[in-house]
């Protein structure tokens, strides 16, 4: 009888032992770092749509959606076409000033970039006939101009950077993170910007691929201060290869008429 009652309480502790260490097996949440780094391939592609807002009155200032070619060392070429909002219909008390009239004269940007070469679509009738793309002069800007996210889910180093530390939280569908982050950490800014401080959120899907990214960045005497970035991410590693457009459309920028 003692024996058997020994063996009863030996078999509890066990699964006791057991269960737990299977659940936390199960719960810890796979690495984005590495999922995102097995989506860098040639030929592979990711799909944003990106709403811009402002932290002034929540206004929404506008939408960007891109499709994003992608490669081992992280994106190469992008298709992506924004749509603001009149500054006008935003600001009707604002002065008229150069960047008021821009905005009310194009609501949009449409923008090709490969082979580290930018095209702008342009306005109908403002290109002489047959032309429809402006080949603009080389600006670091446009690598990643298909998003206006501080923090860039593409880039694993600072994707592993923001994460540090932070562990992710069981959600529907996956998971999810938050935490608080600077420019100067991310290696975005020097000097008095690199304390510009970033309020960030990021969702995963079960795997550990990212779903959305909103982030805020507080910021003082720049025109980017209150500005909230909301992504949702989706399709990763559909098949794209990002062309160029048609060369007899294309007109070099220093070729644009007075």
């Amino acid at each position: 009888m003692r024996r058997w009652l020994t063996l009863v309480v030996v078999a509890m502790l066990a699964g006791a032992v057991a269960v737990p260490a299977t659940a936390v097996g199960q719960a810890a949440p796979p690495d984005p770092v590495r999922a995102v780094q097995k989506q860098l391939r040639h030929g592979h592609g990711v799909r944003l749509s990106e709403l811009h807002v402002s932290s002034y009155g929540k206004e929404p200032l506008g939408r960007t959606r891109s499709q994003v070619q992608l490669s081992p060392s992280g994106p190469v070429a992008y298709d992506s076409f924004t749509h603001y909002l009149v500054l006008s219909e935003l600001m009707p008390d604002a002065p008229e000033t150069a960047m008021h009239n821009s905005l009310a004269e194009m609501d949009w940007d449409d923008i090709t970039h490969v082979g580290e070469v930018t095209y702008l679509h342009a306005l109908p009738g403002y290109l002489p006939d047959g032309k429809a793309w402006i080949r603009v002069k080389p600006d670091r800007f446009y690598d990643g101009a298909f998003s206006g996210q501080p923090i860039d889910v593409l880039d694993t180093r600072m994707l592993r950077t923001v994460l540090r530390g932070i562990t992710g939280k069981a959600v529907s569908g996956g998971y999810a993170y938050q935490g608080v982050v600077t420019r100067g950490l991310l290696g975005t800014a020097k000097g008095r910007w690199a304390k510009d401080k970033i309020s960030w959120r990021l969702w995963t899907d079960a795997k550990g691929l990212p779903t959305r990214l909103r982030t805020t960045i507080t910021m003082h005497g720049n025109l980017d201060s209150g500005m909230t970035q909301d992504t949702r991410f989706r399709d990763w590693g559909f098949p794209l290869v990002v062309t160029a457009p048609p060369a007899d459309q294309v007109i070099d920028e220093r070729d644009l008429p007075e």
